[in-house]
């Protein structure tokens, strides 16, 4: 479904929210340590590829690639509620970014802090660490739904070209930052602290690690303590506050403020078929006015604007997370039914459209 420019989503009924938070989670996330070139990556799985399905039906897998942190343990909530409302029968994976979690026999030394390897941690090297990761671990004959979230949609951007056009169904960018992250209002703050401080900050979060795991934990929740946050958020604020992933999660940012500048729009031409784009009503990493940049620019694109008022960072809050999902399934609904009512998993409800 081709939608203009001028459409936006109106909040979902009461009644499909309901649906929605009261659909139980039919499997549990598991996670499985895979080398990937020279990086331990974690990678978060819910549900498996099914056994038997209809005549010439395809096996399809909803990929998450995440912001920045991307720690995976952040997505959890809302990967078992995208896997809920396919009814458990489209598996869902979320790839954590290279060197953002700490594996269990590594050190952070001081050196490390002044060489990181681009060729392994940098931006680019985060975009082949993910084509790399596609390649050797998804067979070609399943088709993909990618979601990226934040710095995860530029690297989905810059990756299809790698991957064969027939695996991937649709892109779906959440929030995304894609375009002049450092004239953005949070980097314009950022970016002088991540260039010329960032030493700083990861001596910071040695000195939070000497602090007993169990005070950290208090203070997390004492931090939160106003939030409806899911059940997976202090174990992934916990991973991220290590000196390891801080200074993993700092250089990466650093280098996104100098190389997410000008639109791409030559690879926005070239795979606009298959992106969806959702921006924030008030995000300070992708203003409101980047969205209008976007659609005047690529009028047939599938680009909406959040009426929901939808935080950058939904995942750190349940309900919010709950319809995020929500919105992503109905979305890919709406592009794929043919495919995903092959799995038996059409629920019935619908996308609601407000014409302005």
């Amino acid at each position: 479904m081709r939608l203009s420019s001028t459409r936006k989503l109106i909040q979902l009924t009461s009644a499909s929210i309901m649906t929605a938070l009261n659909r139980g989670h039919c499997d549990s996330v598991r996670e499985e340590v895979i080398q990937v070139g020279k990086v331990k990556t974690n990678v978060l799985k819910v549900g498996h590829f099914r056994e038997r399905l209809p005549t010439d039906a395809k096996q399809v897998l909803m990929l998450i690639i995440p912001g920045n942190p991307g720690v995976p343990y952040f997505y959890e909530d809302f990967m078992q509620e995208l896997y809920s409302h396919c009814d458990g029968q489209v598996p869902v994976w979320t790839i954590g970014h290279a060197g953002h979690v700490r594996p269990n026999d590594a050190q952070l030394t001081v050196s490390d802090i002044y060489s990181t390897k681009e060729d392994m941690f940098g931006l680019e090297a985060q975009i082949k660490h993910k084509v790399d990761f596609i390649k050797e671990n998804i067979p070609p004959d399943v088709s993909l739904i990618l979601i990226g979230h934040s710095i995860g949609c530029y690297m989905i951007l810059n990756l299809l070209d790698e991957l064969p056009a027939k695996q991937v169904l649709r892109c779906f960018m959440l929030f995304p930052t894609i375009e002049h992250m450092a004239e953005s209002p949070n980097g314009v703050k950022i970016t002088p602290i991540l260039r010329h401080l960032r030493w700083l900050v990861v001596f910071i979060a040695f000195l939070l690690y000497l602090i007993p795991h169990i005070v950290r934990c208090n203070l997390i929740r004492w931090w939160y303590k106003n939030v409806d946050y899911p059940s997976c958020m202090e174990k992934a604020v916990l991973e991220t506050l290590t000196p390891w992933t801080v200074n993993f999660t700092t250089y990466l940012a650093r280098i996104e403020m100098n190389k997410v500048t000008t639109l791409q729009r030559d690879l926005l031409d070239k795979h606009s078929s298959k992106l969806s784009f959702y921006y924030g009503s008030s995000d300070n990493w992708a203003p409101v006015k980047y969205y209008h940049n976007l659609v005047s620019e690529f009028p047939k694109l599938d680009a909406r604007l959040c009426t929901l008022n939808l935080k950058h960072a939904f995942v750190l809050d349940t309900q919010e997370g709950r319809e995020m999902a929500k919105i992503v399934w109905l979305w890919a609904q709406s592009h794929h039914h043919t495919v995903l009512s092959s799995q038996n998993l059409d629920d019935g409800e619908t996308w609601v459209f407000n014409e302005s």
